[in-house]
C-alpha cells in the first residue's frame, strides 16, 4: 500500500516565500549597499520636497494668498537652513522659508547628504507664472533625474538647451562695427553701439524682442567724448544712458529727459577704467545701481565697482575682478540674469558664450563656472550679448556679418 507524502499548507509557503524574499534583500544589500541606500535617500527627498510644497501652499492659504518673500518665477532659489544659520545670515540667492516655523511646518528639511552647519538644504523652489508651487531636489543619487514636487518648469537662462531661433537683423545699413546691444524694459526698444562711426543707435520693435520687426529709428553721436564707443546700457526706468568708449578707456553717462529716447541725451559725466584695463569693451549695472562691471578685454578680467549712489559714476570705487582666461582669451561682453546670480561672457577666441554661478548674487569672488554654447555657427567674431527679461531668449551681435542673432535658451526643470 503506498503513502502518501505530507502536502505543504498555504501559510507553509507564504513563510517560505517570505523568508526567500528577506534573504533575497540581505544578499542584494550585501552586494551592493550604497545604491540601496541610495534609494532610500531618493524616497525621503521625493517625500521631503512634497512636504515642502504643500507648507508653502498651507501657507498662502493662511495668509490670503501671500507667499514667502524671495520665490521667484521660474527662477529655483535654494531654500536656506534656517535650523542652521539665523535668517538673516541667508544668502541673497537664498529663500527664507523661516515664516512657515512652526505653524506649516515642523522644521525646514534637509537633504539626506546635506551638511548642519551652513545654509545649504540641497532642495531648490520656485513657482509658475500663474503661482504654482514648484520643490525640487536636485542632487539624486540613483534616479537619473531631480525629485520633483509641483509642476515642471521652463526656465530661462540656460546654454545647455540653447538654440538659434532662425532670425536675425542686418545691422550693417547704420554701422558696419557693430559692437554692443541693449533693450528696453519691455523690449520694444533695440539700441546699438556702433564703433565705425561712433553712434549709439535705436530702433523700434513692433513685437517685443522680435528683432525681425525691428525698424531704424534714431542716432546719437557721441564722438564728442569717445570716437569708439563698444557697449551701451540703461538704468532702470531709461533716463540715464551709459556708454562705454575704448579709445579713452572710460564709461560715460548721459542724461535723457524721455526715457529710452536717445534724441534728450545729454552729456553727464564720465569714469576712467584705465587703472583695471586700457581696452574697456562692455559695461553693465547690478538691478539697484548700486555696483557696476566693466569688461577688460586687455586683462580677459570683469571688473566691479561700488557705487554708493545708484548710478553715479562720481561715486565708483573698484571693488574686484574674475578673469576669464581660463574659458576665453579675448574676453568681449557681460551679463546677468535677473538676480544676479548667474553671469555670462562672450569670447571672440572660442566664439562661445559662457556662464558662470555665483552663490552670492552679483559678487565676483563668488563665481564658479557652469557651461558653454558656441555661436560660430551664426558669425565667428561675438562683439555683443543681452538677454531679454526672462531669460528665455539671449541676443549675440557678429561683428564679421554685422549682424544681431537671437536664441532660445529656455529648459524644463
Amino acid at each position: 500500500m503506498l503513502k502518501h507524502s505530507k502536502a505543504f499548507t498555504l501559510l507553509e509557503i507564504l513563510l517560505v516565500v517570505a523568508a526567500i524574499g528577506i534573504l533575497a534583500a540581505i544578499v542584494i544589500v550585501a552586494i551592493n549597499p550604497q545604491r540601496q541606500l541610495g534609494k532610500v535617500r531618493d524616497a525621503e527627498r521625493q517625500s521631503e520636497v512634497a512636504t515642502l510644497k504643500d507648507a508653502i501652499e498651507q501657507y498662502s492659504l493662511d495668509t490670503n494668498g501671500e507667499y514667502p518673500s524671495g520665490i521667484e518665477v521660474n527662477t529655483y532659489k535654494e531654500v536656506c537652513d534656517t535650523e542652521a544659520v539665523a535668517p538673516s545670515n541667508c544668502p541673497d540667492a537664498y529663500v527664507d522659508l523661516s515664516d512657515v516655523v512652526p505653524d506649516q511646518l515642523a522644521a525646514i528639511p534637509r537633504d539626506p547628504q546635506a551638511s548642519d552647519t551652513n545654509e545649504d538644504t540641497g532642495y531648490e523652489v520656485s513657482k509658475d507664472e500663474n503661482g504654482n508651487i514648484v520643490v525640487k531636489a536636485p542632487n539624486t543619487e540613483i534616479d537619473t533625474s531631480p525629485k520633483r514636487a509641483g509642476t515642471t518648469l521652463v526656465v530661462g537662462y540656460s546654454l545647455s538647451s540653447a538654440s538659434y531661433d532662425n532670425q536675425s537683423f542686418d545691422l550693417s545699413g547704420e554701422d558696419t562695427s557693430p559692437t554692443g546691444m541693449a533693450f528696453n524694459g519691455d523690449g520694444s526698444k533695440m539700441f546699438v553701439a556702433g564703433a565705425r562711426n561712433a553712434n549709439v543707435y535705436s530702433y523700434n520693435l513692433s513685437t517685443a524682442y522680435n528683432i525681425g520687426s525691428a525698424s531704424y529709428n534714431q542716432s546719437f553721436d557721441m564722438s564728442g567724448e569717445d570716437t569708439s564707443p563698444q557697449n551701451v546700457t540703461f538704468n532702470g526706468n531709461g533716463t540715464k544712458m551709459f556708454v562705454v568708449g575704448h579709445d579713452t578707456d572710460s564709461v560715460y553717462s548721459y542724461n535723457l529727459s524721455a526715457a529710452y529716447d536717445i534724441g534728450t541725451a545729454s552729456y553727464n559725466q564720465s569714469f576712467d577704467v584705465s587703472g583695471e584695463d586700457t581696452y574697456p569693451q562692455d559695461v553693465t549695472f547690478n538691478g539697484n545701481g548700486t555696483k557696476m562691471f566693466v569688461v577688460g578685454h586687455n586683462t580677459n578680467s570683469v571688473y566691479s565697482y561700488n557705487l554708493s549712489a545708484a548710478y553715479d559714476m562720481s561715486t565708483a570705487s573698484y571693488n574686484q575682478s574674475f578673469d576669464v582666461s581660463g574659458q576665453d582669451s579675448q574676453l568681449q561682453n557681460v551679463a546677468f540674469n535677473g538676480d544676479g546670480t548667474k553671469m555670462f561672457v562672450a569670447g571672440d577666441d572660442t566664439d562661445s558664450v559662457y556662464s558662470y554661478n555665483l552663490s552670492t548674487a552679483y559678487d565676483l569672488g563668488s563665481v564658479n563656472y557652469n557651461q558653454s554654447f558656441d555661436v560660430s555657427g551664426e558669425d565667428t567674431w561675438p562683439t555683443g550679448l543681452t538677454f531679454n527679461g526672462d531669460g528665455s531668449k539671449m541676443f549675440v551681435i557678429g561683428q564679421n556679418t554685422d549682424t544681431m542673432y537671437r536664441y532660445s535658451t529656455t529648459e524644463e526643470k
